[in-house]
């Protein structure tokens, strides 16, 4: 069944491009445009937005794996009856500024990028058109409701893209570590599967990480060395202050660099 889908009018497409995108510039160590494809993001995918709603209208269909189907029909229903309430006219005027702003302050080369889960959100995409035929219509539903019973989940769909940029991202961060501890191998997974799940696992991981460090590193100030070292002592202070404001932060990779070294540390005094 083939017919003309306009990626650029995808906001699925639009966002899952620009978290590729801002793999690539983490790799490159690109911060310009990191910052540059954050600030789009921060400004059209907020929970405010109206492309925001219609992103979630998205996933609830391209990353559900798994149900029976007349659950997947159920959520087909449900997102088809809350998508007719978008205000159309907004949703287009809200992609036209974000094409505006990737193709002049990132590079329009971004809606070249490859997107594992395109034909599904190509296809959902067409079901949203009002204009498509009921025989076309039914088709499409049936393919998405195929995949969505299926056992397949979004996470194996990008298992292959993740494992080889965790290998880019490993050498990378072996080069200032040496070799790296469990625990950073861990977070250093976390961090580039959070481009595939919206970094859900992440901030899991993090949450019982950054209290497990924060933890060891207040355990030190009990030491010898530490409590006979006035200069030690602050500076450990200073390490649990820049633990604790990391609560609520954006995870960016000046951040994973911190906490990898705060975990080196806390190895050091476990070793102690």
């Amino acid at each position: 069944m083939k017919m003309k889908h306009n990626k650029r009018r995808n906001t699925a497409f639009i966002f899952e491009a620009l978290v590729r995108e801002f793999t690539k510039a983490s790799l490159q160590n690109n911060v310009e445009k990191k910052e540059a494809i954050f600030s789009i993001i921060k400004e059209f995918f907020n929970k405010k937005t109206i492309l925001f709603k219609e992103l979630n209208l998205y996933k609830s269909l391209y990353e559900t794996r798994n149900i029976e189907k007349t659950d997947a029909e159920k959520i087909i229903k449900e997102v088809k009856r809350v998508y007719l309430g978008l205000n159309p006219q907004q949703v287009f005027d809200a992609q036209s500024k974000a094409i505006s702003k990737i193709n002049k302050k990132v590079d329009p080369s971004v809606f070249s990028n490859f997107v594992p889960n395109y034909k599904a959100i190509a296809s959902i995409s067409q079901i949203f058109n009002k204009g498509i035929s009921p025989k076309n219509r039914v088709l499409l539903e049936r393919e998405i409701i195929n995949l969505m019973v299926s056992r397949q989940t979004q996470g194996q769909e990008n298992l292959k893209i993740n494992n080889s940029v965790l290998k880019m991202f490993s050498k990378k961060f072996n080069k200032t570590y040496d070799v790296l501890f469990e625990e950073q191998k861990t977070l250093l997974n976390k961090f580039v599967s959070s481009f595939s799940d919206n970094g859900l696992e992440l901030k899991i991981f993090l949450n019982e990480e950054i209290a497990r460090l924060k933890a060891e590193i207040k355990k030190s100030l009990s030491l010898k060395e530490i409590k006979e070292d006035k200069e030690l002592q602050e500076k450990t202070k200073n390490v649990l202050n820049i633990l604790n404001e990391f609560k609520g932060q954006y995870i960016s990779e000046n951040m994973l660099h911190a906490i990898m070294n705060i975990q080196n540390l806390a190895r050091k005094i476990g070793n102690d």
